[in-house]
């Protein structure tokens, strides 16, 4: 009696797994279809310091659009730009929310509630004297009365917690719109502990991108 052939790729799969199918499940770092993989190395002083001297090296603008990156990750992926030879052009705001549909703003994968729904205006700034950027920034917002649901403030500068809060409080009430301000610690944390170093390499020119490329691996060495 003739033995009975072992199955492969080629053979109809309704009997089960393919063994090549069952391999890079069991194995996916050895037995890749994959071209590669690009990862990025940071390290949280570097960026700290980095984050620090962004006005000497003169990469304000820099670091407006990084921003504007990340807020379009971490807060409100439908956010555009402002043109304009200072960021935010006429209209006052380095970015700005654009509404979309509820079957679109449903299945974004990250951000906040709302932000798909409503008007939400973006300042950012690397100067040293936060404090007065910011009033200055949500006050020209206001001035555009363009009904802004809420603005959110973001600065390299370190701001303790205690001033964070009364500030956002202080201009809420005095505007009647939500402020929130977000400082370096957030930028840091955004970055390095959610898996956004590729932003502060491509954007902010900080880091080191590693780009692994494993190869498929033969039978054997799978198998062994």
């Amino acid at each position: 009696m003739a033995s009975a052939s072992a199955p492969t790729d080629s053979d109809d799969d309704s009997h089960g797994i393919l063994p090549s199918q069952f391999l890079r499940e069991r194995r996916p770092e050895i037995y890749s279809d994959s071209a590669g993989r690009t990862d990025y190395e940071l390290d949280r002083a570097v960026f700290d310091y980095h984050l620090e001297t962004l006005t000497r090296r003169n990469q304000t603008h820099d670091f407006e659009i990084f921003c504007r990156k990340l807020c379009e990750r971490a807060i409100c992926p439908n956010l555009r730009a402002q043109t304009g030879p200072d960021g935010g052009g006429d209209s006052k705001a380095d970015g700005e929310s654009f509404p979309v549909a509820d079957e679109l703003s449903d299945i974004f994968f990250e951000g906040e509630a709302n932000s798909g729904r409503e008007r939400w205006g973006f300042a950012f700034s690397a100067k040293g004297e936060w404090k007065r950027k910011i009033r200055e920034d949500v006050d020209g917002l206001i001035k555009t009365g363009r009904s802004y649901d809420r603005i959110v403030c973001v600065t390299s500068q370190y701001i303790k917690s205690k001033e964070r809060a009364a500030l956002e409080d202080e201009l809420s009430q005095n505007t009647g719109v939500p402020i929130t301000i977000h400082d370096r610690t957030w930028v840091i944390a955004q970055v390095l502990d959610h898996g956004r170093k590729d932003l502060a390499y491509n954007y902010l020119g900080v880091g080191k991108e590693v780009i692994d490329c494993p190869a498929s691996a033969p039978m054997a060495q799978i198998m062994g």
